[in-house]
């Protein structure tokens, strides 16, 4: 049933040729890494009414983009944090362990999605061993992002208002520890403020013209 029910939402959406397509990699994608993450979620009523206009609803990244995405990682990223914003269910979580990650953390500001996405981490202590999640349900323009962090995926988490503050506090840890950071962005809706802010693209894709994502490095990368 919640495939249909996705499979409904996509196709209202974006057509049905998209939500085809979607939902087989939806199939494929849970199976492989054993999770349940499908389905979207409504912010609305976890953030204040000035708030709703930045942010209003959650849905996961679709599998096709995340491993395009992920497949981006090189053996040198493995060895830093994997950050997800706007880390919902775990999803990029659970892909990033199964790629290599050892170190991990997610923030969301959704108390009910930050529950989700440590029921996800506990998951994922008891398949792999000596790895660390850290979870934060926190304003992404009040975290403080780790020094160890060298790659942040995003799924177009916040409109430019918030992303703009997300991006000072990415500076704010490459000063105190400048560092290769690889920006793997999923639906880049905001790309121009990170080219603004210094980061170069190294490589992009659409895909039936809806799906897209793009790799971005800063200038030590």
């Amino acid at each position: 049933m919640r495939y249909l029910l996705y499979f409904i939402y996509v196709g209202w959406h974006w057509g049905i040729d998209l939500a085809i397509f979607i939902i087989r990699h939806e199939i494929r994608g849970e199976k492989k890494y054993g999770i349940r993450t499908i389905g979207t979620e409504s912010l609305a009523t976890e953030v204040s009414a000035e708030d709703r206009k930045h942010v209003a609803m959650y849905e996961p990244v679709n599998y096709y983009t995340a491993t395009w995405l992920l497949d981006h990682v090189q053996a040198t990223d493995l060895s830093t944090t994997l950050l997800d914003v706007g880390c919902g269910r775990g999803r990029v979580l659970a892909m990033g362990a199964a790629y290599g990650f050892r170190a991990l953390a997610g923030i969301d500001f959704s108390p009910r999605l930050y529950q989700a996405s440590i029921r996800m981490r506990d998951t994922l202590y008891d398949r792999y061993k000596n790895i660390q999640i850290n979870i934060a349900c926190e304003d992404a323009r009040e975290y403080t992002i780790p020094e160890h962090v060298g790659v942040i995926f995003m799924f177009n988490p916040f409109d430019e208002t918030i992303m703009e503050a997300f991006i000072g506090k990415v500076k704010e840890s490459l000063q105190r520890r400048q560092r290769p950071l690889k920006i793997l962005y999923a639906n880049p809706q905001c790309k121009q403020l990170w080219l603004d802010a210094g980061f170069q693209e190294t490589d992009s894709f659409v895909k039936m013209e809806i799906l897209k994502g793009c790799i971005l490095v800063n200038t030590l990368s």
